[in-house]
């Protein structure tokens, strides 16, 4: 069952390659429009020219971004977070599994080998990234090695490493967590803030949580496999 088509706009995660996840994000909402936005200190104004939209969705980082900048994200349409994030790192028991140290090791990986460091986020997180998707869908236009691209994923990685946003959500905002994400503590995220809901059987993978956003406002992504 499907209602009205809607506008969707997608706030992305650190080093997630828009083809493949736009590939998850369209499954589930197949006649509907689509406006991505990679992770970026003007990813806020991207959205807002891109605006307006029926929904806004942060997915991991992106989260964090969104929630940084909540009385912007409100204006731009309803929000949903998906894997989302008030602090990365574990020591600040806000919902992170990863300590602040493996960060700040993956920022120096980075710069001395990048599409290996994202290759070892990427099993990791349990995000199952083609090699190929790696190379080819670039974060900035170019290679993963370009300047540009190491300058848009180490700003990434600092959001990461040292953001901290207060875990309350405004009224109307939703979100989902993996119970099995490995990067993020879904039952301490719901605690922190009840309308995260955590999803049994998924992972940091977004084809599961787009599945429970897509069911939440009414589609059913039967193309979409869950428990991922």
């Amino acid at each position: 069952m499907e209602g009205p088509a809607v506008k969707i706009g997608w706030l992305l995660g650190w080093a997630v390659p828009e083809d493949w996840f736009g590939t998850f994000a369209r499954d589930a909402f197949p006649t509907d429009s689509h406006f991505f936005a990679k992770p970026s200190p003007g990813a806020i104004d991207e959205l807002e020219a891109g605006a307006p939209f029926d929904w806004v969705v942060g997915y991991s980082l992106g989260t964090l971004l969104l929630a940084g900048h909540a009385p912007r994200a409100q204006r731009l349409g309803r929000v949903a977070l998906l894997a989302p994030i008030f602090a990365f790192p574990s020591e600040e028991a806000l919902g992170g599994r990863i300590s602040r140290a493996e960060v700040r090791i993956l920022a120096r990986r980075l710069r001395q080998d990048p599409e290996r460091a994202i290759g070892e986020f990427h099993r990791r997180a349990g995000l199952e990234v083609p090699p190929g998707v790696r190379v080819t869908a670039l974060p900035v236009a170019g290679h993963w090695a370009s300047s540009e691209g190491r300058l848009s994923l180490a700003w990434g990685l600092a959001q990461l490493e040292l953001v901290r946003v207060d875990p309350v959500l405004p009224d109307g905002w939703k979100g989902w967590c993996g119970v099995d994400d490995p990067l993020l503590d879904a039952l301490r995220l719901h605690e922190l803030a009840g309308q995260i809901s955590p999803l049994p059987g998924a992972t940091h993978h977004p084809r599961a949580l787009i599945g429970a956003f897509a069911a939440s406002v009414g589609r059913v992504p039967d193309r979409l496999e869950a428990g991922r």
